[in-house]
């Protein structure tokens, strides 16, 4: 946990803050602060889950290291928020057509795609903020085609306790959300946001596909973003 301490001390003094201010925003004593700073105290959810709420820090950085930019987020930043939805749909299901093309292992192919169904069927429900975690590693289990039970053994936790996560009535702790993110890319921001552009996995298909393959994606979404555009009072875009 050393690491994630020094990772979040970095985000500290780099926006020029101290600990006495960083305890304040997070709700924890200075002494609480300079102890998980220095590795002797882990990081815990309940602190990264306020890092997300209440800063606009990268706590995916803080937690496993991530840091790199996302391609699509700046589109979607500016896209009207009635059409942010489209917009996501229409990414995940172009991913999902270049598959064929950008992968030769049937299995990873296989893999992508149960992933983006999954994820798009869960972007039509209204996941409530209390069961939101649970109900992603539900869907990391389908796209796994586990059961509760082995799931709970690749994070090392017993059936009940996955059970309790799962069902939305305790939250991982941050050993659990980093094998989850070593092993399947599931990451902090999407378990929190549920937006699938936030998600490493996601992220990580795209960075499989060859060059020109990216560059086309990428003219693909530039021009599906153009349809979605304000016009007259009224919004237009391609719906799928």
């Amino acid at each position: 946990m050393s690491n994630t301490g020094d990772r979040l001390k970095q985000c500290r003094i780099k926006r020029g803050l101290s600990r006495a201010e960083v305890a304040e925003m997070l709700h924890i004593s200075s002494d609480y602060l300079a102890r998980v700073e220095t590795g002797t105290q882990p990081v815990t959810f309940r602190i990264i889950d306020r890092i997300n709420r209440n800063t606009d820090w990268n706590s995916d950085y803080i937690l496993h290291g991530i840091d790199s930019d996302n391609p699509f987020l700046e589109t979607y930043q500016i896209c009207p928020d009635k059409r942010k939805k489209v917009l996501i749909r229409n990414i995940l299901f172009l991913f999902d057509s270049m598959l064929q093309f950008g992968y030769k292992d049937e299995r990873k192919v296989g893999y992508y795609h149960r992933m983006i169904l999954e994820i798009v069927n869960g972007m039509e429900l209204d996941v409530p903020d209390n069961v939101r975690i649970g109900y992603t590693l539900t869907e990391l289990r389908r796209i796994l085609d586990m059961d509760r039970h082995m799931m709970a053994q690749v994070i090392g936790v017993s059936d009940r306790s996955f059970c309790a996560l799962e069902n939305g009535l305790s939250k991982p702790d941050i050993r659990v959300l980093q094998i989850i993110y070593t092993m399947y890319g599931f990451n902090t921001k999407y378990f929190i946001s549920r937006n699938p552009l936030e998600c490493e996995a996601v992220s990580n298909i795209y960075r499989g596909f060859d060059e020109p393959l990216r560059e086309f994606i990428m003219r693909r979404i530039r021009d599906d973003y153009d349809e979605i555009i304000i016009m007259r009072g009224r919004t237009y875009g391609r719906d799928i």
